[in-house]
């Protein structure tokens, strides 16, 4: 009794084995195809394999969410069965394995403020008429009336300093313009940025801005990822965008007078990146919803940072310009990598 019981653990631990062994392929397949899951996905339209000499039938069953609208991941199941013994007889082990998927929008950092330094900055100069930094959403943001940020996050205590000294005008928690509202936290980081660029930039459903453009700049219902390089202008009537802009050194963009950089009657609704800009100049009236990310990244050899904000600029923390660039990042990258949630092993007879 005791071999034999020995024997049939040793069976029981060898197919259930193979049937976690079919799903991790299974997700490698996955990340090469999409489309695999829909290939396998009934008990009679099964996966196949022979894992270490044993039978196992895999089939899916794939749960396609939209989660800008229900809140809710894609979700992926597993039923993996493999043979106990020579045969795929009566006796099988069944591993059900429970996945949600790992959208690219999770790299998009979180908006912290509506302007957020996390590199240390050269000069802060203030120029023009208005400079609003708030970090309060705008009314029609659809915002909880709770969530509101720093209207600027920075690294440093001598950034913040600078800040002060440079004058800027602050709508923070309280809605007044105390200084205080500019808030250090040495945790801030640009390298997570950095890895979001560089997906991006090589994606196929990205932008690159470098002359003259005339074309949409996203839509709320479809926002977009823009790379800005060199000096661009605006042609067309575009008056506002949505999603995620990477405005890199020495870029500028402007709609009328070539002395802009970021002018004109125009509205970004998401994330505005400035990557290694040596001057983050906001003459004009432009308004931006979401968040101002001014970072430097680590091969970086120029000078310290130097911010310019001049003309009519508006900087409005806003968590719906925060949906859009995520919405943008899961656009430009359609990632297939999926975490499991939960697994589940039986022995089966049929």
């Amino acid at each position: 009794m005791l071999n034999q019981s020995t024997v049939n653990y040793a069976e029981y631990t060898m197919a259930k084995n193979s049937a976690h062994t079919a799903i991790q392929i299974a997700t490698q397949h996955i990340n090469q195809n999409e489309d695999w899951p829909n290939q396998y996905n009934s008990e009679t339209n099964y996966w196949n394999p022979t894992i270490q000499g044993l039978e196992v039938r895999l089939h899916t069953e794939f749960e396609d969410n939209d989660f800008w609208e229900t809140g809710e991941h894609d979700l992926l199941w597993f039923y993996s069965k493999a043979q106990i013994g020579e045969e795929f007889g009566n006796k099988i082990v069944e591993v059900i394995s429970h996945y949600r998927k790992r959208p690219f929008f999770e790299l998009v950092p979180d908006f912290r403020g509506a302007l957020q330094l996390p590199t240390d900055i050269g000069e802060f100069n203030v120029d023009g008429n208005a400079h609003n930094i708030s970090g309060i959403p705008p009314a029609s943001s659809g915002c909880d009336i709770g969530d509101v940020k720093p209207p600027v996050v920075v690294n440093s205590q001598e950034t913040k300093d600078k800040l002060i000294n440079a004058g800027v005008n602050l709508e923070g928690k309280e809605g007044d313009t105390n200084p205080d509202e500019i808030e250090v936290d040495s945790d801030l980081n640009y390298e997570p940025t950095d890895e979001l660029i560089e997906r991006l930039y090589h994606a196929n459903n990205t932008v690159t801005v470098n002359s003259d453009y005339s074309a949409t700049l996203g839509t709320a219902q479809n926002p977009g990822v823009f790379f800005i390089e060199g000096h661009v202008r605006l042609t067309g009537q575009q008056t506002e965008g949505f999603g995620i802009m990477v405005i890199r050194a020495d870029a500028s963009m402007e709609m009328e007078d070539p002395s802009l950089s970021v002018a004109g009657n125009f509205e970004f609704n998401g994330l505005v990146i400035f990557e290694n800009a040596y001057a983050f100049d906001g003459r004009g009236t432009p308004t931006i919803n979401g968040s101002v990310l001014v970072g430097e990244t680590p091969d970086h050899t120029g000078d310290k940072i130097d911010i310019d904000l001049g003309g009519n600029i508006n900087i409005n923390y806003d968590c719906k310009g925060e949906m859009y660039a995520k919405m943008a990042a899961d656009n430009a990258v359609q990632q297939n990598k999926y975490t499991l949630v939960v697994s589940s092993e039986n022995l089966k007879f049929n």
